[in-house]
């Protein structure tokens, strides 16, 4: 009888692990979020590329403070997409990593936002882009 109480309290025990250890299931059109995720990964990767321009600036005395400062805001901003949440061994190999919260969004909620941050990165990475033009590196 013991054995068996063992043996169901057992059973219960991994059943309840395994149950809770499966993927949560996401409320929305994945092809939705994979689209969200496509205009996340395209910030990102401006982003990472804003960070060399940002050496190059520093390295070079100008100052760049008012975008840094738009940077940072942009930075407080991004979110990562339901169900592409970043992990440190997935196939982008970033240096930029976002720890922000999810907001409460719906599928198209999430598309939109991350179109609106791709394209705010997208200016900013202009902007950074020609600062370290070398005439506009020169002149300063």
């Amino acid at each position: 009888m013991k054995n068996l109480f063992h043996f169901v309290l057992f059973g219960f025990v991994i059943s309840l692990a395994v149950s809770c250890s499966g993927k949560k299931e996401i409320e929305g059109d994945p092809k939705i979020y994979e689209e969200a995720n496509a205009y996340l990964q395209k910030s990102l990767d401006l982003r990472e590329e804003i960070t060399g321009f940002e050496k190059q600036l520093k390295d070079s005395g100008i100052d760049y403070s008012t975008l840094k400062e738009e940077l940072k805001t942009w930075d407080k901003d991004i979110i990562e997409v339901p169900g592409h949440e970043h992990s440190h061994d997935d196939e982008h190999h970033r240096d930029y990593h976002i720890h922000n919260p999810m907001k409460p969004f719906k599928d198209s909620e999430h598309l939109d936002y991350q179109k609106v941050m791709h394209a705010e990165i997208a200016q900013l990475h202009e902007q950074f882009k020609r600062m370290t033009l070398p005439e506009v590196m020169e002149g300063n």
